[in-house]
């Protein structure tokens, strides 16, 4: 862990962060390591997140695929092509009312986005097989195209990047890493159960 990964608050430097950050975990119950090992994680995790929200990886992929896409355009593609499911069914049709609310934007915001995928050729508009008077989205051949070029890049990039992780590693690793991405909702549930142990 590094000052770089947040740590460094302006309020007495790094040491005096880690050690009030593992104090508390002392303090409800963890031992030393534990403590350590959990500041480390959060640490970590700042990084995912930061890394997450500036998106380096996928960006650099656009710019070599297509400069013309954005990260807000191929979040409309991946709604409507379902490369991130999130227990939706494969063949679920998408409407520009889905593309909003999965991505948590305003109906007219995703109606523009969806037009730019649409003129970029990624995208078309059609009849619902449910209900004929309602339009869907459904990727084009380019947009199929060019979605599978995308994965295999994310892919490459991702596998060059593990190389040098064990299988039984690799297998932990997202054991653990699906175990803790439940903390948070796990964690409101302590609060609510033990609300002034989890604050004290």
């Amino acid at each position: 862990m590094t000052k770089s990964d947040g740590g460094d608050n302006g309020s007495g430097g790094y040491d005096k962060y880690v050690a009030r950050n593992v104090g508390w975990f002392r303090k409800v119950g963890y031992s030393e390591k534990s403590a350590a090992a959990i500041v480390d994680i959060d640490a970590a995790m700042t990084r995912i997140r930061r890394g997450m929200l500036k998106r380096e990886v996928v960006n650099a992929i656009l710019a070599e695929l297509d400069p013309n896409l954005d990260l807000n355009r191929l979040d409309v593609m991946s709604t409507v092509m379902h490369w991130h499911p999130d227990g939706t069914q494969p063949d679920q049709e998408v409407t520009v009312g889905t593309v909003a609310e999965r991505l948590g934007i305003d109906p007219s915001r995703a109606s523009r986005l969806v037009a730019d995928v649409i003129d970029l050729g990624y995208l078309r508009r059609a009849a619902s097989q449910a209900d004929s008077r309602r339009i869907v989205l459904e990727p084009t051949e380019q947009g199929l195209a060019f979605g599978e070029k995308f994965r295999l890049k994310k892919a490459a990039m991702l596998a060059r990047s593990l190389k040098g992780w064990s299988e039984p590693e690799l297998v932990e690793f997202a054991r653990l890493l699906e175990r803790y991405s439940h903390w948070g909702v796990d964690g409101l549930k302590a609060i609510a159960a033990e609300p002034d142990k989890a604050e004290s």
